[in-house]
């Protein structure tokens, strides 16, 4: 069943419930109204009394002044409705042209005005009262329960048809409602299926409102639209590095079609240029090593990375270590205050280094590397000949290099894993104008940890 199906099912069964439930509350509270009514009308039935009547006695008995069966007091008789004495001898007065009541042993024993259901010789079901007059007769006054059935037939026929009608005018009210409230989510199903058939990640969702739909709806845009994005890094990843894998893919296979022409055809390449051949080839192939985990760095996704309290001035001592290995040139004027942020050590730890190695290759010889870290701010400043301004936001580009770096070893990737992974930390990177006598100055922000998203 779709949705709105079960939305109005479930409306239509609630309502029905409650209609139902109101429908036997309604009856059964008329029902006990009608009785207790018809049970005050019976308690409240005075006994005539004759006082001019007498059958022997020196007083006359309560029992003969309520009721007597002589003929000709019939029509007296005739005037209480449904009325009979029970004498004490066991037998019974039933004035002429009145429906008595199917008595019971236990009648006559009663000791107090008594109420019971019954039934009368015709087999129409009555109210009975029972009431002792003296002298062990009782009296039995009975009232025909036919109106109070009639009327609470009548009331559950209508009650019924009230519950039907409700139910199917709230299963309808419900039926539409809940189309007009999921039409945005119609709207939302089409469009997941348009995008799963069609991997179109360009078809928009419109939604409105503030609701639950409307923020499932923003949602789902949100997603189509990193996935979107995601695509597009990937697809210009990819592309990039084709490119730039052509070149040095092209020189690999010219020296090794050297090396296995010279074994099919058996002449000799001369010691000095195999050897270089070789020098060449094992180069190459450490660059496509280096290479290789760039870019799969460069496409970690920023999930993928750590969530943990990180010391920076100890990322970079680590960075710095790690850079003096690398070369013995180069002095490093380092001023670091301890602070923390929220990160991936280890990714930070990387991106440091390759801002040192980039401010090492571009530095000449015995020149000085400056690192100056406090809290939320790191500056690597070198003695290159910088970078121009124009350039320097296309300095953190995939594969970028300036020309004249185009013949130093590299990938041209360093500074774009920098950027990833800075933005990835919710910071900064960028080149500032150096302090004179300086050349390329790195300014890196991260939030602090107080500050930082959790």
């Amino acid at each position: 069943m779709m949705l709105r199906g079960r939305v109005a099912a479930i409306t239509a069964c609630v309502v029905a419930a409650a209609v139902v439930g109101i429908g036997a509350i309604t009856w059964f509270a008329t029902r006990h109204h009608l009785l207790a009514q018809l049970d005050q009308t019976l308690l409240d039935r005075k006994l005539p009394t004759l006082t001019t009547i007498h059958t022997g006695a020196t007083e006359p008995t309560l029992a003969q002044k309520a009721l007597l069966c002589d003929p000709p007091e019939h029509q007296l008789q005739g005037f209480l409705e449904g009325i009979q004495l029970l004498r004490a001898d066991g037998t019974a007065c039933v004035p002429d042209g009145v429906d008595g009541v199917v008595t019971t042993p236990a009648d006559r024993a009663v000791t107090a005005v008594t109420l019971r259901d019954g039934i009368t010789e015709s087999g129409v079901p009555a109210r009975v009262m029972l009431r002792p007059v003296g002298g062990g007769d009782v009296v039995a006054i009975s009232r025909s329960l036919v109106p109070v059935d009639e009327t609470l037939s009548g009331l559950r026929t209508l009650l019924i048809l009230v519950c039907v009608s409700g139910v199917v005018i709230a299963g309808a009210i419900g039926l539409l409602l809940a189309r007009r409230t999921l039409a945005p989510m119609a709207r939302l199903t089409a469009t997941a299926e348009h995008i799963a058939n069609t991997e179109d990640l360009e078809t928009p969702v419109s939604v409105t409102g503030r609701d639950e739909v409307g923020r499932l709806g923003r949602a789902f845009n949100a997603m189509t639209t990193a996935l979107r994005e995601s695509r597009q890094r990937r697809r210009e990843l990819v592309t990039d590095a084709a490119h730039e894998l052509r070149t040095p893919l092209t020189s690999l296979r010219t020296n090794v079609d050297l090396l296995a022409r010279s074994e099919r055809t058996g002449r000799a390449i001369p010691a000095g240029q195999r050897a270089r051949i070789v020098d060449r080839l094992q180069a190459q192939t450490a660059e496509f090593s280096d290479l290789v985990d760039e870019l799969v760095e460069l496409a970690r996704d920023a999930r993928e990375l750590a969530h943990e309290e990180v010391p920076v001035a100890t990322v970079v001592e680590r960075a710095l270590t790690r850079a003096r290995s690398r070369t013995a040139n180069h002095d490093f004027t380092v001023e670091l205050t301890p602070w923390s942020t929220v990160g991936d050590a280890a990714a930070l730890e990387r991106a440091v280094l390759n801002v040192l190695d980039n401010a090492i290759k571009f530095s000449p010889p015995g020149s000085t590397v400056s690192v100056h870290g406090e809290p939320g701010r790191l500056v690597v400043t070198d003695q290159g000949p910088g970078i121009p301004a124009e350039n320097r936001e296309q300095a953190f580009a995939r594969f970028w290099r300036t020309p004249s770096a185009r013949a130093l070893p590299g990938s041209g990737l360093g500074l774009a894993i920098v950027a990833n992974t800075v933005h990835a930390h919710r910071g900064t990177v960028r080149f500032v104008d150096p302090p004179p006598g300086w050349g390329a100055c790195v300014h890196i922000e991260l939030p602090p940890r107080q500050d930082a998203p959790h």
